[in-house]
């Protein structure tokens, strides 16, 4: 069993949080960017697959062992009258398909950040980085370079890139990216992830939508205080924990909405742009959003168009030609 607690957790945010050199202004690129090596963090040359490396290696921090965050795979579900230790405002990733419904809570993920699991008979990944409260979800069946159709499962690296969680897969051990939504070295370097639609909801408004849905239970086989969130006090001011090289200059770094990206284009729209059913147009098709007390949600995505929750720092990091939507 990994003990690596909730207690060891805060300890760890307390510790990045006195490390951190001088942030750049926003909108400006850090001079003074340092990388953040911890002690007993993960190497990422030994654990890894780096060939075709598509960041820059100097610019990911090194935090964490590998899997010191365990990701969770076909954890335990309960219905929602054994999920009472969940508040009426804990907010919940909703997961939908084919009929079949899913709830996440934050509370889980705040401590394992991936979810691998099947819906409808669908392998699919619930992935949530607390750092830029970035919530994705999406297919883990992928294509080899010989075009064969592959399920993976995923990890957490230890390591992270403008601030965003790395992950990795178990079958390659290739680093993939949560909002660049690609693998990013090993043989499958370049492979885009499939995006499915996400929805963040509170307890309250998703049982009172899907009476007969399940949770994720707290019953994950590790020594967790899954209670409350570690993070609330970052949530609540406007410093970051980790050092990010540049970032967009438009809004507020943690101004929280979602990023649209396609091949060619990216978009940001703020929470506070979307009012009742907002419709954001691609080359690719209509994206559908709403909003709700605990986040964004988003109820149509074309094929080939990857979202996901985020700040506006951290989308803005990885895609700086952006265009911010508005009214």
């Amino acid at each position: 069993m990994n003990t690596f607690s909730t207690s060891a957790l805060t300890c760890f945010c307390s510790a990045i949080l006195a490390v951190i050199p001088g942030l750049p202004a926003i909108g400006q690129q850090n001079n003074d960017f340092q990388t953040v090596i911890r002690q007993g963090a993960v190497i990422l040359e030994e654990e890894y697959d780096l060939e075709g490396l598509k960041i820059p290696i100097e610019q990911i921090h090194r935090l964490l062992p590998k899997d010191a965050i365990p990701a969770l795979t076909d954890p335990k579900r309960e219905t929602l009258d054994k999920s009472k230790w969940l508040k009426p405002d804990s907010r919940i990733i909703v997961v939908e398909l084919g009929g079949e419904v899913l709830g996440v809570p934050l509370q889980i993920l705040d401590q394992h950040e991936i979810v691998n699991t099947t819906l409808n008979e669908v392998p699919v990944a619930i992935t949530y980085c607390p750092l830029c409260d970035s919530a994705t979800v999406f297919s883990r069946t992928v294509k080899d370079k010989d075009g064969k159709e592959i399920i993976l499962e995923f990890g957490v690296s230890g390591a992270l890139f403008n601030s965003n969680v790395l992950m990795y897969d178990r079958t390659n051990q290739g680093l993939w990216s949560q909002l660049g939504m690609e693998a990013i070295s090993g043989p499958l370097v370049g492979t885009e992830l499939a995006m499915l639609p996400v929805k963040l909801e509170n307890f309250r408004q998703f049982a009172r939508s899907n009476p007969e849905a399940k949770v994720v239970s707290r019953d994950t086989g590790h020594r967790r205080n899954y209670s409350n969130s570690v993070y609330s006090n970052y949530f609540a001011t406007d410093e970051l924990m980790v050092p990010v090289f540049s970032y967009g200059n438009e809004l507020p770094r943690k101004t929280l909405g979602v990023g649209i990206a396609t091949d060619k284009n990216a978009w940001f729209i703020a929470s506070d742009q979307i009012d009742g059913i907002r419709n954001v147009e691609t080359p690719l098709g209509t994206v559908t959003l709403s909003k709700s007390e605990a986040g964004i949600q988003v109820s149509s995505l074309p094929d080939g168009v990857r979202v996901a929750q985020t700040y506006y720092y951290s989308w803005s990091a990885f895609y700086p030609d952006t265009k911010i939507v508005k009214e």
